[in-house]
């Protein structure tokens, strides 16, 4: 019963593709491999909804969701779906972080005891340090607890720091000598711009960079706002009726700068092109943001993983951008998790291409980004062989 219940689901899921939004007219043969991409992940309940948006030379080829934003009530995912996107927050963090260093209001050397005076060896790290993941300092949602105790309640400034502050280790190796994912690092920095801007890491944002880029789908989300469209996050359940449940819940207070906005794939393709464009930060800071990090001695800090992740493998990580191959192709890009939620957002610069998949739950579907990278490719050549 739960199987038929299942597949009736995803039937209505597939009817509900109707929906599709196209900037352009997309070729016939990349709109036919995207939807049996989405296909596939709705007949194997990846995910009950998701997103796809693809860009090509500054036009958007494809916008189009698929599958389901919301279960109970039945609504369907489209192009404007807003889901939240986890650490592709982090570029953002990061840009603002760059902005308010052209502004002169802070500098990528500053140390982090000049913001945190108490916070110990705060005078070994630097912003720098921070934006690369060089700080050493432990990534605060990698310990014990914190999904069942910690995440749920809500945190400001002080109450977030003394939590980071309570790991033991505090530091995984020396400041600059080491390079290990942190969210930490990206919450101090959200809390270093409020200071530095003197206001909300989410009002910089929306001032210097949602507003007059036109992503009106895209904030620092906000649970307790009623927004339009936005999608429901789910966690995979197969022995539940529908294949899932609802996502266990997660106060964004612990996200924040980390990974707590929320947008759609229009906005993340405006996003991309402005960036790389040269229309959200300068020259030298857009090159400081995609430069590989170093360590202290010079080395580049893909060199020095602590607990390499099989999916680092040839990547470099920039100011909260990721850099490297990608079966054989250049990529500049980044993903993102959060409890209910999968996103990706890559560029190809060699191919001009920006893909973007956007998912409402965390599991396998969102490891997809590359299969739509090759398919968006081979239809792509297919066209211009024609």
């Amino acid at each position: 019963m739960r199987r038929i219940l299942a597949l009736a689901l995803v039937a209505i899921a597939l009817n509900f593709s109707t929906t599709a939004q196209s900037a352009q007219a997309a070729p016939p043969a990349l709109e036919a491999a995207i939807d049996a991409f989405a296909r596939s992940v709705l007949d194997e309940q990846q995910a009950p909804g998701l997103s796809i948006g693809i860009a090509r030379g500054g036009e958007t080829l494809l916008i189009r969701g698929y599958g389901l934003a919301n279960l109970e009530h039945q609504v369907p995912a489209t192009g404007d779906t807003v889901f939240r996107i986890g650490s592709v927050t982090k570029q953002f963090t990061a840009a603002a972080i760059l902005l308010l260093a052209e502004d002169g209001r802070l500098g990528l050397d500053d140390t982090l005891d000049q913001y945190f005076p108490d916070f110990p060896r705060g005078s070994e790290v630097t912003i720098r340090h921070l934006l690369q993941h060089t700080s050493g300092i432990s990534n605060y949602t990698s310990l014990n607890g914190f999904m069942q105790g910690t995440a749920p309640l809500e945190h400001d400034a002080a109450r977030m720091v003394a939590y980071i502050a309570s790991a033991d280790p505090l530091y995984d190796f020396d400041p600059g000598t080491g390079w290990s994912y942190s969210n930490s690092g990206y919450m101090f920095l959200d809390y270093i711009a409020e200071q530095a801007a003197g206001q909300p890491l989410a009002d910089f944002l929306k001032d210097r960079i949602f507003d007059p880029l036109g992503m009106n789908d895209t904030r620092m989300d906000d649970a307790s706002e009623i927004v339009p469209g936005r999608a429901q996050g789910y966690d995979a359940a197969p022995d539940s009726p529908y294949g899932f449940t609802n996502a266990s819940y997660l106060s964004l207070s612990v996200a924040a700068g980390a990974g707590a906005i929320r947008s759609t794939p229009r906005d993340l393709i405006v996003w991309m092109q402005a960036l790389l464009g040269g229309d959200v930060v300068s020259a030298d800071s857009l090159a400081m943001m995609l430069e590989p990090a170093r360590l202290t001695d010079g080395s580049l800090a893909s060199a020095f993983l602590v607990d390499p992740h099989p999916a680092l493998a040839g990547m470099d990580y920039g100011f909260g951008i990721m850099t490297g191959e990608r079966h054989g192709r250049r990529f500049i890009g980044h993903g993102g998790s959060i409890n209910g939620f999968n996103a990706s957002l890559i560029h190809y610069p060699d191919e001009d291409t920006t893909i973007v998949l956007l998912v409402n739950t965390i599991g396998p579907a969102a490891r997809g980004a590359p299969v739509i990278a090759e398919a968006v490719f081979e239809a792509l050549a297919g066209q211009t062989a024609q």
